[in-house]
């Protein structure tokens, strides 16, 4: 059995209300053998830096927890050393544990061009759990998606029914712009970031992906994406694009200097 841990980055707010240019919905796939002990090794490492093996350590929480930024976290340091510890054990941490991203990058303005009353996690949320099919039959398995329903600033009304909705008739039948995901068992499971850390760690490999194509930067140009996020995607070979990163209206790739 394989858990899917989801979390987003962006938000599916207007352009003319100060929304991001992009969502992100990133799944993270975890064999249920592993799970323990790696949410074992992370409690640890809250535990070390503060005393509270339950913190909730999230991408912005981390960023900003340096001493020498003036933005606020709940992680915040008093030392730039300790900070600089806690960074490197987390990075490490992130590239020693055993899991799969699929990443799916929705470029909003020109979603709404050809989709204009839709709300762009619903394809997100399709091509994500398309993937996690293929991989569950690639993998002769079982698996099972949990997601945080109060994350990010998606539109909170569409995290809860309609979603649910969405991934039942997903499980059961084909659609308009999907196959049957047989694979996938158990209706949708909503769970708190702060009490999931699946979810946690999610978050940490998402962030880099949306940052990359946010700030409209090659690869090479933000160290977490590069170290991190890139080396778990799910690759054909050594391909990521169309496989564990699906970026949609393709049409918009050309202006990027990520696909450069």
């Amino acid at each position: 059995m394989y858990l899917m841990y989801i979390d987003e980055s962006g938000d599916t707010i207007p352009l003319t209300q100060n929304g991001k240019k992009f969502l992100v919905l990133t799944g993270c796939i975890i064999h249920e053998e592993k799970i323990q002990e790696i949410e074992d090794k992370l409690r640890k490492i809250k535990h070390k830096y503060y005393q509270d093996s339950d913190v909730e350590i999230k991408s912005n929480f981390l960023r900003y927890a340096n001493p020498d930024l003036s933005e606020s976290s709940p992680l915040k340091l008093n030392s730039k050393d300790k900070y600089n510890e806690l960074e490197k054990e987390v990075c490490e941490f992130l590239k020693e544990i055993d899991v799969v991203l699929y990443s799916v990058v929705i470029h909003k303005e020109s979603y709404w061009e050809q989709y204009p009353s839709q709300n762009p996690y619903h394809i997100a949320y399709v091509f994500l759990l398309e993937r996690f099919q293929k991989y569950l039959k690639s993998k002769d398995s079982l698996g099972i998606c949990i997601i945080d329903p109060r994350e990010g600033q998606t539109e909170k009304h569409f995290m809860g029914n309609e979603l649910s909705s969405l991934h039942e008739k997903m499980r059961h039948e084909d659609g308009s712009v999907w196959k049957k995901c047989p694979n996938v068992v158990e209706k949708l499971l909503f769970s708190q970031s702060d009490q999931t850390v699946g979810i946690q760690i999610a978050d940490l490999f998402c962030y880099p992906i949306y940052h990359v194509f946010e700030y409209d930067k090659k690869p090479e140009e933000y160290w977490r994406f590069i170290e991190l996020s890139l080396p778990k995607l799910y690759k054909s070979g050594t391909t990521i694009d169309g496989y564990g990163l699906k970026y949609f209206p393709d049409k918009t790739k050309k202006d990027l200097r990520f696909f450069s």
